[in-house]
């Protein structure tokens, strides 16, 4: 449990970072901001299929991929997320208050 926590806040603290670092390359439209989200939705789903088909390999092997493949797909998703939340708050106009 403690892990997978801290995997997890570790990923959103990378993504809001990357958020704040390269804010040129944010989506600039909602549906740039859609095609992201769903393309780290595929992502995710594909990094975590990946993870249960090499399930039973060597532990070190087994963290080698959760970091190299898992965590980058996690923070992209959160990234997006982000995004998106950022392009719904722009179109209803909670963005300017």
């Amino acid at each position: 449990m403690g892990f997978t926590l801290t995997l997890t806040v570790g990923a959103a603290l990378l993504a809001a970072w990357l958020d704040v670092r390269l804010a040129s390359f944010r989506p600039k439209t909602p549906t740039h901001s859609l095609t992201h989200a769903l393309i780290s939705v595929l992502a995710l789903v594909g990094s975590a299929g990946l993870l249960g088909l090499i399930y039973g390999i060597p532990q070190i092997a087994f963290l080698a991929v959760v970091l190299g493949v898992f965590l980058p797909a996690l923070v992209y998703a959160l990234l997006a997320g982000w995004w998106m939340m950022r392009a719904l708050a722009e179109l209803t106009g909670f963005a300017g208050r």
